[in-house]
């Protein structure tokens, strides 16, 4: 097998800078909270990568991580920016609730009919905006906002109204009743579970699918260069319309994952910033699926380590300002980039 060393000298290198980014954020970050560093590091290992049940909690963590920057890794490559992952989310978990909890299914059926009805409503949603933005050349960056938008609301709606479930004085938070175990995905070693498995597959599907199928071609050629795939016979509309169909459709399997896989129910704070966090996976991995599951199981440790020091005296705040530092370092140089050039 032929292997391209510089190729893999320059992944190795910006790895290398992602280690580097995050160990700096995470000393900035706990210095300002006034927290004892040696004390906060040991935390911060010891619930991720330095612990067998740190490292469940990061891979289940990177679980829906990976699926919503794979589904966004489709709709970039054609040149279609979805940004409203995060209401594709909401949408499969909203879908795979419905099933679950109102249609009498049970069992395997039940998984079986929530996976189809979240991609299909994912898939509905995106599709609308991808065919304006092929079509009209809308504005997709807008248009996928402000859809993911009232994907939100429609959740918030349901579990506050309809689908609101009463568990007593201790419900602090809207909620629905909870899954019913035979329609939760099958556990692996607590707290991870199946759904990790489903999305390395849909990596590896969606790895394929772009790069071995004539599908996956015209969707890299409409990507490339929108005008030369007309001339080679390509329809860049109905292009487009399908990648963003298929972009959103895995992005609400994300929603799928922590209904049936975390949370067993639907509620308030289910989508927790996944589907906005894909998208500078999905942009740094240069939108290879293939490589998607490392670069979510790298922010699944950031996300994961900076929730752990909370409970030594670190602001959520704070652990929010870390992930965004990180994500502005990991970019500065794409950005120096594109400033030179347009400036040149």
């Amino acid at each position: 097998m032929n292997v391209d060393l510089n190729k893999l000298k320059s992944w190795a290198l910006e790895v290398a800078v992602i280690i580097a980014s995050i160990v700096l954020v995470l000393v900035i970050t706990i210095s300002i909270s006034g927290l004892d560093l040696g004390r906060a590091f040991g935390v911060f290992i010891s619930s991720t990568f330095g612990s067998t049940t740190g490292l469940l909690f990061v891979l289940r963590r990177a679980t829906p991580l990976i699926i919503a920057a794979v589904g966004l890794s489709v709709a970039f490559t054609s040149s279609f920016w979805n940004i409203g992952a995060e209401g594709q989310i909401a949408l499969g978990g909203i879908a795979t609730a419905g099933v679950c909890l109102f249609t009498g299914l049970t069992g395997g059926i039940a998984i079986a009919v929530a996976f189809i009805a979240s991609f299909l409503f994912g898939a509905g949603y995106a599709g609308v905006a991808g065919y304006l933005k092929a079509k009209w050349d809308v504005n997709d960056i807008v248009i996928t906002m402000l859809m993911s938008l009232v994907a939100i609301a429609l959740l918030n709606y349901l579990i506050a109204k309809p689908w609101y479930w009463w568990e007593g004085p201790s419900g602090l938070y809207s909620r629905t009743a909870p899954i019913p175990a035979s329609e939760q995905m099958p556990a692996l070693a607590y707290p991870l579970n199946s759904m990790f498995i489903v999305a390395i597959a849909i990596a590896i599907g969606a790895h394929y699918f772009l790069s071995k199928t004539q599908i996956g071609y015209k969707i890299r050629m409409v990507g490339d260069n929108k005008m030369a795939s007309m001339v080679s016979g390509i329809n860049p509309i109905k292009t487009m319309t399908l990648a963003a169909l298929i972009s959103g459709g895995i992005c609400a399997l994300g929603g799928t994952a922590l209904v049936l896989g975390e949370y067993f129910r639907l509620q308030g704070g289910i989508t927790g910033m996944y589907g906005f966090f894909a998208i500078p996976i999905a942009l740094f991995c240069r939108n290879k699926p293939a490589v998607i599951p490392f670069g979510a199981f790298l922010v699944a440790i950031v996300m994961e380590g900076a929730l752990s020091l909370t409970s030594v005296g670190m602001s959520n705040r704070l652990s929010d300002v870390m992930l965004g530092t990180l994500f502005i370092i990991i970019f500065l140089p794409d950005l120096i980039k594109a400033l030179k050039r347009r400036l040149s």
